[in-house]
């Protein structure tokens, strides 16, 4: 009977059976040259996706937080609009503006008039515009991903199946 473990296993009646099998380079079996193009490729769909959704949850929390600056600046600005007066803007709403790049930090800190608001609001609003375009972008590519995703799940299915029919043939001739 032969035996052919993998790793360092003994066989049955022997001492070390890797040490007597040939070496295997991966270039000597095309099934599993063929899963292990599968499984980096799965590997790298993987990376893409982690990275991916990191970059959606951020964009989404800040499109998030700035409909709620938007919502903030409206009533600013139509009590400005009312009063004619200038005012500073709240420190939460100054340290994401100039995070975000909406405002550079010079002018942050400065009080604000009407038209100041408005154009903020407007900024914003734009902000959260892009988070959308972006996000319907990034759908187009995830669904690039999904079809990435089942060609190679395919492949490494395929693969498996083909080992399978030959592990069955040799069992059989045994």
């Amino acid at each position: 009977m032969i035996y052919r473990i993998v790793g360092t296993a003994a066989a049955p009646g022997g001492v070390n059976s890797g040490a007597f099998a040939p070496p295997v380079s991966p270039s000597d079996n095309p099934l599993l040259q063929t899963m292990a193009r599968a499984s980096d490729q799965m590997e790298r769909l993987r990376v893409q996706v982690d990275q991916w959704m990191a970059s959606n949850r951020t964009r989404m929390a800040d499109a998030s937080q700035a409909r709620q600056w938007i919502a903030t600046l409206e009533q600013t600005h139509r009590r400005l609009v009312r009063d004619g007066a200038v005012e500073p803007l709240p420190e939460a709403l100054r340290d994401f503006a100039v995070r975000r790049g909406l405002l550079p930090s010079s002018q942050a800190s400065r009080a604000f008039d009407a038209t100041a608001v408005h154009s903020l609001k407007t900024s914003l609003a734009s902000m959260v515009a892009g988070a959308s375009e972006s996000s319907t972008v990034e759908q187009i590519e995830l669904r690039q991903f999904l079809s990435s995703y089942e060609n190679a799940l395919t492949l490494n299915n395929a693969v498996i199946a083909k080992l399978r029919d030959i592990m069955s043939k040799i069992v059989a001739s045994l």
